[in-house]
């Protein structure tokens, strides 16, 4: 869970890239690698039950996300480090930085939407949880803040353009110095909200789709 929630928080500190500063950007990096590496190794009998048991709807759902994302957080590393300004500075792949930088950015987006819609896919746990210990009233409103940060997440998303960085049609990242830091990272944590609120939703779904399924049966 902590490694878990540690990740989270640096997803929209490496969005910021420019913001935050190539050197604390490359460093972080090391450090997200280093905690998705230690995530698998944690969770390792996922991947050895692969090939076991069926695969209904939303098992088949969750290990796609979990493969593309698996793939996304490896290449993304990959291409960073032939970038490498500070850290890694002496590797290096003449004349493909352009081609890298493109790589790196659009993994940088899917990695972000795929991470987040794999949060909400993994929200049910916890909302089994925590949820029947609320309240009423602190749950009614937990519940609307999430729904007011997924509809402004709509939004953000737009505003952002983060359309664009997932079809490869901007080819630089941009960034308003003169903003302020906060409204960025409000920004895309409200675009994590949405997708991880996506994930879940549609999971809730594929769940009902399949309980249906088998009284029907």
């Amino acid at each position: 869970m902590i490694i878990d929630i540690l990740m989270t928080m640096l997803l929209p500190v490496l969005m910021a890239y420019s913001l935050v500063g190539e050197q604390a950007h490359e460093i972080l990096g090391v450090l997200m690698f280093g905690l998705f590496v230690v995530h698998h190794v944690i969770n390792r009998k996922w991947w050895t039950g692969l090939f076991r048991g069926k695969y209904n709807a939303v098992r088949i759902l969750s290990t796609a996300v979990n493969i593309f994302l698996a793939v996304f957080m490896i290449m993304q590393p990959v291409s960073g480090i032939l970038m490498s300004k500070y850290i890694l500075k002496n590797v290096t792949l003449g004349g493909t930085a352009s081609v890298m930088r493109t790589i790196h950015m659009t993994l940088a987006y899917w990695g972000f939407i795929m991470m987040s819609f794999h949060i909400g896919l993994h929200a049910r746990m916890m909302v089994g949880k925590v949820v029947p210990k609320m309240k009423t009233a602190v749950r009614k409103g937990v519940t609307f803040l999430f729904i007011i940060g997924a509809v402004y997440g709509v939004y953000a998303f737009v505003h952002r353009g983060i359309g664009n960085y997932l079809l490869m049609k901007t080819a630089f990242a941009f960034f308003d110095m003169n903003e302020p830091r906060i409204w960025f990272f409000l920004d895309y944590m409200a675009v994590m909200i949405l997708f991880a609120t996506l994930g879940y939703l549609i999971q809730k779904g594929l769940l009902h789709v399949g309980t249906k399924g088998k009284r029907g049966a």
